[in-house]
């Protein structure tokens, strides 16, 4: 145990404090601009706005019809134009053709260009103010419960970029896996009944059913928000074994309640927003119907929607895939929080894109 609380000390010290380096780059430079205006700058930028006050001056996109149109309150440029200014500029590269861009601004001699991690700021004050100590503790606990390399890898990476700070833009597709929610650590049989909490417009629940061959018991599908619920039912309409797809247009909670939240493409978040929708419990909704993989992308709000299924998931003990990167301290919460309910999980982790999401804790017996 010394040994690994020791090792998880280098990966972590010494903490950056990722909020004032942002500050000391963005002070360095007259302008500052964000290069992508998708649906990863529709994610970033409210953090951005929350966390560092920093004034954004335009933003780039390689789009023609966004140049010189204002988003967010903001206006788009050229590249060309940004390459006039691209000696007083501080780019941080918001698309997720993040290594596309890189190479392109390389090219053009540009001298201050940064990838930019949304929960990486969001995590910047808890690594800052917290007893980094217990954290470590609690990180090696994790450290000795990985299965195989590529999860010490997944693992090492993650530590690395968030607590000391990185600058290469490749450093999180080094370790990045395809096959996402459904990485090589398990098998899917003919007789599945999937839980789906974090349903989106059904992304996940198409390639479920393609992989399955359309043989599978049940899938049960949660989506909070309205605006994607829609989505959602049109999608399952048109795909094998409908009848078997169960929708529910309600999130996955440690309690049945009316909540607060807001919504945005694919960006959610319980307690923010005007918006209004019902939560519950898993263990209650399900009761003793049948589970064997529970898939849980919920912005944030895993650890709640684990404590809601405790039943199911210790009589049961389904597959998990369970996303651990809206909160730093997921990285160990969420699996040593599914070893105490299952002493017989195995556990993996694998990431599953070039930027900071998509990493996801997986368990099976």
């Amino acid at each position: 145990m010394q040994d690994a609380i020791a090792h998880i000390q280098v990966l972590t010290t010494p903490v950056q404090d990722y909020i004032g380096k942002l500050k000391k780059i963005t002070g360095d430079r007259k302008y500052v601009v964000f290069y992508g205006c998708g649906m990863i700058l529709n994610s970033i930028i409210e953090s951005w706005n929350n966390y560092t006050g920093i004034k954004i001056d335009f933003l780039c996109d390689s789009n023609p019809a966004k140049w010189h149109t204002m988003i967010h309150g903001i206006q788009c440029i050229s590249p060309d134009e940004l390459t006039r200014i691209k000696d007083e500029t501080a780019v941080f590269i918001t698309t997720g053709a993040l290594l596309e861009v890189y190479d392109f601004l390389q090219k053009r001699d540009f001298p201050s260009v940064f990838p930019i991690y949304k929960y990486d700021m969001k995590s910047s004050p808890i690594v800052c103010g917290s007893d980094i100590s217990e954290i470590q503790k609690k990180l090696a606990d994790t450290f000795m419960l990985l299965e195989d390399k590529r999860s010490i890898e997944v693992f090492e990476t993650i530590l690395q970029r968030a607590f000391k700070g990185s600058e290469q833009p490749d450093i999180m597709s080094r370790v990045m896996d395809k096959d996402q929610c459904f990485a090589d650590v398990f098998f899917l049989g003919e007789h599945e009944s999937f839980v789906d909490g974090g349903a989106f417009d059904g992304d996940t629940i198409r390639d479920f059913v393609s992989r399955v061959n359309g043989q599978f018991d049940h899938v049960y599908a949660f989506e909070l928000a309205k605006e994607n619920y829609q989505n959602l039912t049109d999608c399952v309409q048109k795909l094998p074994a409908a009848n078997k797809i169960h929708c529910y247009n309600l999130g996955l909670y440690d309690s049945s309640e009316e909540i607060s939240y807001f919504a945005f493409e694919s960006d959610s978040a319980i307690g923010q927003g005007s918006a209004r929708a019902f939560v519950d419990r898993l263990d209650t909704v399900l009761g003793d119907a049948p589970v064997t993989f529970i898939k849980l992308d919920i912005e944030g709000a895993e650890m709640h929607a684990l404590r809601g299924a405790e039943n199911i998931i210790q009589t049961q003990k389904p597959k998990m895939a369970v996303c651990v990167y809206h909160d730093l301290r997921h990285l160990y919460e969420v699996p040593l929080y599914l070893k105490s309910l299952v002493p017989e999980y195995k556990i993996f982790f694998r990431h599953h894109t070039m930027y900071e999401y998509e990493t996801i804790c997986y368990a099976t017996i």
